[in-house]
C-alpha cells in the first residue's frame, strides 16, 4: 500500500474504525476506557485509549482495508 498514513488509510474502509471496534483493544463497556494492545507492546505510557476514537494503528488499518477489499471483490458479480 506504500507509505499512507492512518487517516488515509480510514478513508478507504466504508465506515471509521475506532478503538471499540478492535480485536486488539481491551476496553470496558462501562467505562469506554481500555488498552491498546499495539499501544502497551511499544511500550507507550498511554496505552489507554478512549474506546470512541479513530484507530490511528497503521498495521491494524493496513489490515482492515485489505480484509475489506478481499471481502468486497468476492462479493462482485463481475470479479472486480
Amino acid at each position: 500500500m506504500g507509505d499512507v498514513n492512518s487517516e488515509e488509510l480510514q478513508r478507504r474502509l466504508p465506515a471509521r474504525h475506532q478503538c471499540k471496534d478492535c480485536d486488539k483493544w481491551y476496553g470496558q463497556e462501562d467505562d469506554e476506557y481500555g488498552p491498546c494492545m499495539y499501544k502497551h507492546a511499544r511500550k507507550e505510557k498511554r496505552y489507554v485509549t478512549y474506546g470512541y476514537h479513530d484507530c490511528d494503528e497503521v498495521e491494524e488499518l493496513q489490515r482492515r482495508v485489505e480484509r475489506w477489499r478481499a471481502r468486497r471483490s468476492e462479493s462482485s458479480p463481475s470479479g472486480t
